[in-house]
């Protein structure tokens, strides 16, 4: 009979065609094979010999380890060494696998030179898209988006995955950017909506980057099937999984689909609020150049270098390099200047960057962190704009109101902030009126009709702002400190200072922000209780008696 062993826990498995497991990188391809069989045995046991033997074509599973030894029939050693289990389903087409030859190139010893990947992928998206007037200058773009394909190869080092989304008017440019970004990326395909949810199931599954051209609708349930939706909306952490019903046999099996990929959408639109955070917004305009505007990024004989070549490279490139990436995500994590949702869509291709950058691309880290930075001051441009950061502008417009009638000769050279006060004070209707001005002045996308008193004050509730006290016959309002403006402001990637409309660089935020959660209790907001902020010595009485307070 069997021996029976019980495990401690599930045996390790490869279940995508790029596998980081145990510290150690696997990839697999499919490969043809000539099969020449000599000697078949008939049903009755008989040896029947074959002259000439027969000769047949077929194609056949291999695993690479990152040390070159090839597991499969006709590999180094059979799948059984391998010593992990193979759940690898589909076969994938062959223009999205590692090539025969240099499957043979890497374990003969090859290895690829990472800034030279790096700058053929930058040239050829450098060589099709025009990135005039986007976030930044033709280089720095291209090199972005050339760290993002790298990004999708190195997919299992990374906890969270960002989504890109080129926007702009008809003929901007958005689908060349998508067909440039999937040829050159982990497993690329752009979707139409024809596509079926089956085969985008398998795909996703796989890990593969996905890239939905007109997703105009994919905001609206009613105009895209809601399982398509699903799948294309989530994924963009590990672990996220759909569950499915499918039939095998005459019993009906839960599948768990693996939804963690990266993806792309183009649209006209701007994505709603929550895909956006999810996103980085590429705002693309019309181009006059026909160098890059008649070249069509699938006709491979344009491209500066050989696409066959080039995606045989990116494989071996997260084949011999995967299990050190992980380190920079943490790096990242550690040192970029965004933080929270606002850094997530950024972290894969900031930790590629920083991955170059060590390699000997020089700059580039430095380049894409600003581009991060830069890219969070425009946020309220490329997005639509929600009420929680429009209340926000308002409070610091309000704030400076005040700031600025008792500096009168601020911007005159007078040194110094005075008139900070410990708790300010304001009226729903007072929030109300800014931001509508804000809304009518700056013409966002919002309707100033629905910036009513109550939307305002629940989403102040939300915001866990505290009401203010009735004392010395005030008027009840909502109470707020500089230190609880300045950690919106960060959270939501909003320069105080602009927001205020008022330079208070000098006020230090630091300790008024460790001591921050207890500011409920400073809810009185008389006119006479401000905080002198000046030279040296006033403002270390300002902070000890603000720190008091708080």
């Amino acid at each position: 009979p069997p021996v029976i062993e019980l495990l401690d826990d599930a045996p390790a498995a490869m279940a995508r065609p790029i596998a980081l497991i145990d510290g150690r990188t696997y990839i697999a391809t499919w490969c043809y094979v000539r099969v020449i069989t000599r000697e078949t045995k008939t049903r009755q046991g008989e040896i029947v010999r074959h002259d000439p033997p027969l000769e047949t074509s077929e194609r056949r599973p291999f695993i690479i380890r990152d040390d070159g030894v090839i597991f499969g029939e006709g590999g180094h050693r059979p799948l059984a060494e391998l010593g992990i289990e193979v759940r690898l389903p589909e076969v994938p087409t062959a223009d999205k696998l590692l090539s025969t030859p240099s499957l043979k190139q890497y374990a003969a010893g090859y290895r690829p030179n990472p800034i030279d990947v790096f700058e053929r992928v930058t040239a050829v998206v450098d060589r099709f898209i025009d990135f005039d007037r986007s976030i930044a200058d033709q280089a720095t773009m291209a090199r972005f988006v050339a760290c993002y394909c790298l990004a999708t190869w190195f997919l299992p080092a990374f906890y969270v995955t960002g989504y890109l989304w080129p926007n702009g008017d008809r003929g901007s440019g958005k689908t060349h950017l998508l067909h440039v970004v999937t040829e050159l990326a982990y497993g690329g395909r752009v979707i139409l909506a024809g596509s079926s949810f089956a085969t985008l199931r398998d795909e996703a599954d796989y890990g593969f980057t996905l890239a939905f051209d007109d997703a105009e609708n994919l905001s609206d349930p009613r105009k895209t099937d809601p399982d398509k939706r699903t799948l294309l909306l989530a994924g963009n952490r590990r672990g996220n999984s759909i569950a499915l019903k499918e039939k095998r046999g005459d019993a009906w099996e839960t599948r768990y689909v693996d939804t963690f990929s990266f993806r792309l959408f183009s649209a006209i639109r701007l994505p709603d609020n929550v895909l956006a955070s999810r996103s980085i917004i590429v705002p693309l305009i019309r181009t006059p150049d026909r160098y890059r505007a008649n070249a069509d990024p699938l006709d491979y004989a344009l491209w500066p270098s050989d696409r066959r070549k080039l995606v045989d490279d990116l494989w071996l490139l997260a084949l011999a390099n995967l299990s050190e990436l992980p380190k920079y995500e943490a790096f990242v994590n550690q040192e970029a200047g965004l933080t929270g949702r606002n850094l997530e869509p950024w972290r894969a291709i900031l930790a590629v960057a920083k991955w170059l950058d060590d390699k000997g691309v020089a700059g580039l880290w430095d380049d894409l962190d600003k581009l991060a930075m830069d890219y969070q001051r425009e946020r309220t441009n490329l997005e639509l704009n929600d009420l929680t950061g429009l209340l926000i502008r308002a409070l610091g417009t309000l704030i400076g109101q005040e700031l600025n009638s008792a500096n009168p000769g601020r911007n005159s050279g007078v040194s110094g902030v005075s008139g900070v006060k410990r708790v300010y004070a304001f009226p729903t209707k007072s929030i109300t009126d800014a931001a509508k001005r804000i809304v009518e002045d700056e013409e966002m996308d919002i309707d100033p009709e629905q910036v009513t008193s109550r939307r305002v004050g629940r989403s102040l509730g939300k915001m866990r702002v505290k009401k203010a006290d009735q004392s010395g016959g005030k008027q009840r309002g909502w109470a707020i400190t500089l230190s609880d403006l300045a950690r919106w402001c960060n959270s939501y990637g909003y320069d105080i200072s602009q927001v205020v409309g008022f330079d208070v660089s000098e006020v230090d935020f630091a300790r008024a922000h460790d001591n921050a959660t207890h500011a409920a209790n400073a809810t009185h907001a008389a006119d006479e209780d401000t905080l002198p902020v000046g030279d040296e010595g006033e403002e270390h009485e300002a902070l000890e008696l603000l720190e008091g307070i708080l």
